[in-house]
């Protein structure tokens, strides 16, 4: 595959034209590890698909997007925790109980520097909005570690969402675990 042509510019890649700087691309050593990693990547996906067929199973006819193996195993747990129903992505939360709880699950994996904090939340007042939260911690090897569960009034309350920006534009909300402070909303742990 030849390198894309670009008009000169001025600046770039350390200076001179971006076009020279195409030249040098290595393309033949990104398709030597794309080639050493193929066979890997194949059975992953295999395994992915597997564990997708698997958890189907227990997701109450929702439809399992893409392979987001971290956030299904968390709607999962909390679910069978809860004995719970998983509903559609139309909804502010992710299951329902029996008892009208409407849950929704932030799931994280491993212990990188950002494993504490949540994904994208659109909003945290108003109608629709969950009844609690549930957080659920993974091991690397997608075992599950610990679930907290906040009451989402409380959270609002003691403004435990706040504001993502970024590029200094707002671009949704997120809650931050305090794995001390929080210690009193561990609902299951691995290791009691």
């Amino acid at each position: 595959m030849e390198a894309a042509k670009l008009p000169k510019q001025e600046e770039g890649f350390g200076g001179g034209s971006v076009s020279k700087h195409l030249k040098k691309l290595n393309a033949r050593a990104v398709r030597t590890l794309e080639g050493e990693l193929k066979p890997l990547f194949d059975e992953l996906l295999a395994l992915q698909i597997q564990v997708r067929v698997q958890l189907t199973n227990y997701a109450d006819n929702k439809a399992l997007k893409g392979y987001e193996i971290v956030g299904w195993l968390g709607e999962v747990y909390v679910k069978l925790l809860f004995d719970g129903k998983l509903v559609d992505d139309r909804h502010e939360h992710d299951v329902e109980t029996r008892t009208g709880w409407r849950i929704s699950v932030k799931t994280r994996k491993g212990k990188g520097a950002g494993w504490k904090q949540s994904s994208p939340i659109s909003k945290f007042e108003g109608e629709g909005c969950p009844t609690h939260l549930a957080f659920v911690h993974l091991h690397d090897n997608y075992s599950l570690d610990r679930v907290w569960l906040f009451e989402w009034s409380h959270l609002c309350e003691t403004t435990r969402f706040t504001a993502k920006n970024v590029r200094g534009k707002f671009r949704s909300y997120v809650f931050k675990l305090d794995e001390t402070k929080d210690k009193q909303f561990v609902i299951y742990n691995e290791t009691p």
